[in-house]
């Protein structure tokens, strides 16, 4: 297994922002999978589980970074009427929805967007258009935080609104999902949502996604649309003027700097409606008041 030191991880996201991390693995397997958990608690060093970057934002990160890209995979079988997709957590989920389509699954496709892996996509339950990744769950196969590779049928995990027990409870390794095959024209409400998110989401531009959750009863954008920060700028980082929840990076833009921003758009929020918008993006450092604690 391949480890680099004082690795840039300024590429690995998808708004193309990050200081640098002390170690990086990209395992292969799920031994190395294994080994690198191991590795990290060795050293005692915090460790974080990177899938696809696009809802994280990095600083600099004084312990390990693992990349789950090289573990990918899919298979299917038939089993009630149903089809059984089996997707390590390193394949990305723009794959599962290919398939999706190909094997008229229902309501998969409407996931479409998100440059996201399966692993992650769980990790955070993400969800657009009425469905959530946790809807079309059947099992979940993760390393324990003491090295064991445990399985959960989904009735025994605990979904809400973008969260999940992982990482919290371990690593994802793989997962397998249930899906419904249909005859609707899937492919013309696929096209529909794809047509949809190309004319309200800077999705060509280098995003995170959705910067904010939407608090209940209120959508974050329009949240901050109404404080006037759609089309906001700070140096080189600054909220969409398509879509004011979707951070763009302008330029080589900082950590910091998208600190200050998130900051800012908190700040205004809260004193105009009295709400406290709570980041969807992971801020991910070993240390700071607004970041997220590495585990």
């Amino acid at each position: 297994m391949y480890l680099e030191e004082n690795f840039s991880l300024k590429e690995l996201t998808t708004i193309k922002v990050g200081g640098r991390a002390k170690f990086y693995i990209e395992p292969s397997s799920l031994e190395e999978l294994k080994n690198s958990i191991e590795f990290s608690q060795k050293l005692d060093i915090p460790l974080f589980i990177l899938g696809k970057g696009s809802n994280t934002i990095f600083g600099n990160i004084g312990g390990l970074v693992v990349n789950t890209r090289r573990l990918k995979g899919i298979s299917i079988r038939e089993k009630d009427n149903e089809v059984l997709v089996e997707c390590l957590c390193g394949t990305p989920l723009k794959s599962i929805i290919k398939l999706s389509l190909k094997e008229k699954l229902k309501d998969f496709y409407k996931l479409l967007g998100f440059p996201a892996s399966v692993g992650g996509a769980v990790a955070m339950n993400a969800g657009a258009f009425g469905v959530e990744i946790s809807n079309f769950l059947d099992e979940v196969y993760f390393i324990s935080w003491e090295g064991k590779l445990e399985k959960l049928k989904r009735e025994e995990i605990t979904f809400s609104y973008r969260n999940s027990p992982f990482p919290k409870i371990g690593v994802v390794y793989k997962v397998v999902l249930r899906l419904k095959r249909t005859e609707e024209n899937i492919m013309e409400d696929y096209i529909r949502i794809r047509n949809l998110r190309k004319e309200k989401q800077p999705i060509n531009e280098p995003t995170s996604g959705s910067t904010f959750k939407n608090p209940r009863g209120y959508y974050a954008g329009k949240l901050l649309e109404d404080t006037g920060l759609k089309g906001f700028r700070l140096k080189n980082i600054g909220f969409s003027e398509k879509h004011a929840n979707f951070l763009i990076n302008y330029g080589n833009a900082s950590f910091q700097e998208v600190i200050e921003i998130i900051e800012i758009a908190k700040e205004k929020v809260f004193k105009e409606f009295g709400i406290n918008l709570v980041e969807e993006v992971k801020l991910v450092e070993d240390s700071g008041l607004n970041g997220w604690k590495v585990l």
